[in-house]
Parts: structure tokens; C-alpha cells; sequence
């Protein structure tokens, strides 16, 4: 008779040895180095990016060059032997290198985790998703290295300076490796606080809930856009943060009250915290006009819980986050809404409303064009916008579109009134109802010239409605340009750490 297969299988040996079990789950250990590495950036940001920790970093540098050469101008300034050095430098060292060091490290360890996890992880928020196939992720990537290296560079120049400080204290004094040691101390000494200056904003970044946002920036974006506020925010959100956005829009959809239609209640929503954040709501304000289509029990879960990723006070981060990008874009916005605060008459009387925006200063010779159009008749109709930019690439390009009807009000409107539509209530519809377009303009860089671009738009027929033409200055991209885009980043990211409005 046969032998059961079964019981041929159990019979065969234990390759592990008698009482091994392997208890260890792969999933958990990866989840549990992330939040480790997680917590270690968060701590070593923040010890980095402190207005003492900068400065320490700033001059530690300069101090070791100053002793160092006024050491080889009298040598009586010189210390008298390396403990002095350590006692004095050990401790300014260890601020002005190890924080950024140990937060640029645990960035990347996390960042690395956090791949794996969305690779792996069924259950993670938005799903499993291979992140590095995603773009933008490259550059996300390379600017984390680019973090690493800084950092190493600059704990190697403040290491050599000090320990050839050091050096040179028991070295015969007047001797040519003497001076030699204090020389190249000096210019070590130098190096690292130039380069400290010059990388304070990769210190900066340091210690960020959504670190991998300001290395992110919209390499592949559609020509046209759904809205203003809604996809610039969206397009602007690094890989793995859209994907926590995914779920957090999921849930914020289904906080909507029956009735009101859930595209234009988030772009509402962002309308709404812009206003608040220029000034122009109040807290109350704002968050009655919130209540008005989110349900009363939601509210707090949606946008006031401070352990949420995205809340009323991250919302305000992205959007002044996007303005850094695309200033033009919100140039559309704040027209809109003057033209329906003040009701010009191209707002009331004209069956077609077109706004274009260009950056005033193109740099390395490219720019974003932004249109916004509106049909303010009561049907459906088709129109035709056709961009000349002479001289650039591509030189014309026409887009045809049929966009739905949008009356515009009998008069102009308030931006907040009780019992009627306000300027909460139109600047959502335009935007939602209307097309804007996303273009993306060059030109050559060989010199600083103005430069055109002819806006037209046209009827079905191809007569021509209106005509615009855009200014702009082509220059080459500069270190000061890069540094201030940085700083207005820095000021944006300061809106997350606001508290959230007591409502």
C-alpha cells in the first residue's frame, strides 16, 4: 500500500533545529524602523533648524579661523595645548554638526522605509504603490542626497579645521608645519562658515511633517485644469503625500452634506482658508461658512485634529506652498474676485469672461501662461483660444473648448452676506465651471530681453472676441532667485506650525 504523502512530508526534517519558530514579521519590523526613523528626524530637525543651533553652525567656522590666524600673527594668541581646543570647540562642534547630520541620515533612512512600506503594505493609506516608478520621485530622491552631502561636507571642514587647530598646539612653534596647520585651519575654518551660509536652507527644511514636499516640484502637469485651487494644491503634493491626500479627500467627501456637489465644496473649502489666511475671514466667520456644507460632527475630525496630516492649518501650508510656485495663478484668483466684489462691467454684461497671467520674469527662458474662461451666456457654448508667443516654443498653439453656461450675478456681491449668494459662493462656481489652462512658454537664454505672448480668443466661427498681450523679461536663473523661492517656502511651511483656530 501507498504511503500518504502527508505523512511522508511530516517525517521530513526540521531544517531550523527542534523548538525554532521564526516570529518575526518582515511588514512589522519595516513599520517599526520607520517610526523610529521618523521620530529621530522630527527630534534632530528640530534641534537643527533652532535660530541658536543655525547660528552656532554659522560661526563655529569663523571662531576657529580668527584663532587660527591670529595664532600665526602672534603666536602667544596660539592655544597651549589640545585640551584648550577641545575644551572650547567640542561642544560648538558637536551643535554645529551632529544635528543636521543625524536628521539628514534619519531622513533618508525613513524616506527608504517608507518606500518599502508602500511597496509591501496593502493595508498602508492610499494603497500599495511602487513610489519610486512615480514622477517626480527622482528629483525628491537626488535632493535628499544632495542634503546628505552637504552635511557630511560640512562636519569634514569643521572636523579638519579644529583638529588641525589642535595640531598645530603641539606642533615647534614657527616651524613650517606650524604654520602650515594654522594656514590651512584658517581657510578650513572659512570654508565651513561660507558653506554654512550657503546651505542654511537645506538646514531649514529639516524637522518637516511633509519632508519630501519641498524637494517636489510639478514636472509633468495637464494643459488644462479642473480649477485653480484644488489641482494646483494636488499637483504640487510629492508622490507619497498624494497618496495620504487620496484618503483624507475620501473622507472629507463623505463629511459633505446631501445636496451640495462635492468638487465645488472643496474648492469652496480652499477659498475659504485663503481668505482666512490673507485676514479677510475671521475664525468664526470662516467656520460658519464651513458648517454651511459639512456636517457639524465632521468638522473637527476633518480639519481641526491636530494629529491628522492635512487640517486647517496644513490646507493654509499648501496653498501659500503653491503661490510660491505658481504666483500667476492666484494673480486669476484675486481678479475674480474684484471683478465680482466690484462688478465691472466685463463681469455683468460681456458673454465671455478671459483672464491671463504670465510670470513678469521668465527664469533660464521659461515661464507659465495662466487662462481662465468663462461662459457667461445661459447655453452651452464652443470657443477657441489660439497662443502666438513669437519668437518662443512653441510659437502658436490653438485649443478649442465647450464650456458650460455661467450667468454671472445681476450686480456685484459682497464677499460674506447672510441669507444670499456672496463672493464664497461665486468665485467656487467660476472656478469649477469654467476652463483654465496650464501652458508652459521658453524661450531662448542667450540674453535679458522682454519678451511677448498674444492671448485670442475666438468664436466658433473663429471671430476674434478679445485680444491680449503679455510682457515678460527672460533671465538666467540665479543663486538669489533660488535662495528667496527658499525662503518663501520657509515662510509657507510656518503656517502648519500655527495653532489650529478655536471654533
Amino acid at each position: 500500500m501507498a504511503e500518504d504523502p502527508s505523512d511522508a512530508a511530516n517525517l521530513l526534517p526540521d531544517p531550523y533545529g527542534h523548538g525554532f519558530a521564526r516570529n518575526e514579521n518582515p511588514l512589522e519590523r519595516t513599520i517599526e524602523k520607520w517610526q523610529q526613523q521618523e521620530l529621530l528626524r522630527m527630534r534632530f530637525g528640530g534641534v537643527a533648524r533652532h535660530p541658536a543651533t543655525m547660528w552656532v553652525r554659522l560661526l563655529f567656522g569663523a571662531s576657529v579661523a580668527i584663532v587660527a590666524l591670529l595664532s600665526v600673527i602672534r603666536p602667544s594668541f596660539a592655544p597651549a595645548h589640545p585640551g584648550i581646543v577641545i575644551l572650547f570647540w567640542a561642544i560648538p562642534f558637536v551643535l554645529a554638526t551632529l544635528p543636521s547630520l543625524l536628521a539628514g541620515e534619519s531622513m533618508w533612512q525613513s524616506i527608504q522605509a517608507r518606500i518599502s512600506l508602500r511597496e509591501t503594505n496593502d493595508d498602508a493609506s492610499g494603497g500599495k504603490l511602487s513610489l519610486r516608478s512615480q514622477p517626480g520621485m527622482d528629483r525628491i530622491l537626488e535632493g535628499l542626497t544632495d542634503v546628505r552631502r552637504h552635511n557630511t561636507v560640512n562636519s569634514l571642514l569643521a572636523a579638519s579645521a579644529v583638529f588641525l587647530l589642535g595640531l598645530g598646539t603641539v606642533i615647534r612653534e614657527d616651524s613650517l608645519v606650524w604654520n602650515l596647520s594654522f594656514l590651512i585651519s584658517m581657510t578650513l575654518g572659512f570654508a565651513h562658515s561660507f558653506h554654512s551660509f550657503f546651505t542654511s536652507d537645506v538646514v531649514r527644511q529639516q524637522g518637516d511633517r511633509m519632508p519630501c514636499l519641498v524637494h517636489h516640484a510639478p514636472t509633468h502637469h495637464p494643459t488644462q485644469l479642473g480649477s485653480i485651487l484644488g489641482e494646483l494644491i494636488v499637483l504640487h503634493l510629492d508622490p507619497d503625500l498624494y497618496l495620504d491626500w487620496r484618503t483624507w479627500l475620501n473622507d472629507f467627501h463623505n463629511s459633505i452634506l446631501p445636496g451640495y456637489d462635492k468638487e465645488q465644496a472643496w474648492e469652496r473649502v480652499l477659498y475659504i482658508l485663503h481668505l482666512h489666511a490673507k485676514g479677510d475671514l475671521s475664525d468664526d466667520t470662516a467656520a460658519n461658512e464651513l458648517r454651511e456644507f459639512i456636517r457639524p460632527d465632521a468638522l473637527n475630525d476633518i480639519l481641526l485634529d491636530e494629529e491628522r496630516k492635512f487640517n486647517w492649518r496644513s490646507l493654509q501650508r499648501l496653498l501659500a506652498h503653491a503661490r510660491v510656485w505658481q504666483p500667476s495663478a492666484f494673480r486669476l484668483l484675486e481678479r475674480l474676485q474684484l471683478d465680482l466684489l466690484s462688478g465691472t462691467p466685463s463681469m455683468l454684461r460681456s458673454p465671455w469672461r478671459m483672464d491671463v497671467a504670465l510670470d513678469p520674469e521668465c527664469g533660464d527662458g521659461t515661464g507659465h501662461l495662466f487662462i481662465a474662461l468663462n461662459n457667461q451666456t445661459f447655453d452651452h457654448a464652443v470657443a477657441r483660444i489660439e497662443v502666438v508667443c513669437p519668437g518662443g516654443e512653441p510659437f502658436a498653439r490653438d485649443h478649442r473648448f465647450e464650456l458650460q453656461a455661467c450667468p454671472p450675478p445681476r450686480k456685484s456681491v459682497s464677499l460674506n452676506a447672510e441669507g444670499e449668494d456672496d463672493a464664497l459662493d461665486w468665485v467656487p462656481r467660476y472656478l469649477q465651471q469654467g476652463v483654465v489652462l496650464w501652458l508652459g512658454v521658453a524661450w531662448p537664454e542667450r540674453e535679458e530681453i522682454d519678451r511677448y505672448v498674444q492671448v485670442i480668443l475666438r468664436d466658433e466661427e473663429g471671430v476674434v472676441i478679445e485680444s491680449r498681450v503679455l510682457r515678460t523679461m527672460v533671465k538666467r536663473e540665479s543663486n538669489f532667485h533660488t535662495r528667496k523661492k527658499n525662503r518663501h517656502l520657509e515662510r509657507a511651511r510656518l503656517w502648519s506650525n500655527r495653532p489650529l483656530p478655536k471654533v
